[in-house]
């Protein structure tokens, strides 16, 4: 048994620290989404693009709140990526504190949509809210187009994370 704990234990130690999330919100292009994308390795990414108007991204926030906000320290990043223009971001941080998001946020500042979307998931239509899960070595495992319980999320998330 006890060797069985210092394994556990061991496994658990091997996990990198979550980065700090930036201050306020970050602009994303294709060359800083990769970036952001290698910071992560070793930990279990999921990635959300959203936006302020758009509600069912709304409704489906306090389920990856609670998702990050439970498996943050078994190794579970999350990203959130806004989909709002630039002048919407005091109502993206207003939205964020209601939400009590502790996670890196960032807004979209693409050159070219159709190309990021291919490196994210080209299966991907481009529709929000729309979530992709990263295993540890940061290969696409699992994605979602729509609004998605917490339920869902967790099914998907827990093996990544043992």
């Amino acid at each position: 048994m006890v060797f069985l704990a210092g394994i556990a234990g061991c496994s658990q130690s091997a996990i990198p620290p979550e980065p700090p999330p930036p201050r306020g919100i970050l602009d994303l292009n294709e060359e800083s989404w990769q970036q952001i994308l290698a910071r992560q390795r070793g930990r279990v990414v999921l990635v959300n693009f959203w936006a302020t108007w758009c509600e069912p991204c709304r409704e489906e926030y306090p389920a990856l709140v609670r998702l990050h906000n439970t498996y943050r320290s078994q190794g579970l990043s999350l990203l959130a990526i806004s989909m709002d223009e630039p002048e919407s971001d005091p109502a993206i941080e207003r939205f964020l504190k209601s939400q009590g998001a502790q996670f890196g946020s960032y807004r979209h500042n693409f050159r070219d949509f159709g190309k990021f979307i291919d490196t994210v998931n080209p299966r991907w239509g481009g529709g929000i809210p729309a979530s992709f899960l990263f295993n540890r070595q940061g290969k696409l495992v699992e994605s979602w187009q729509g609004a998605t319980s917490f339920e869902e999320f967790q099914r998907a998330v827990e093996p990544l994370l043992r």
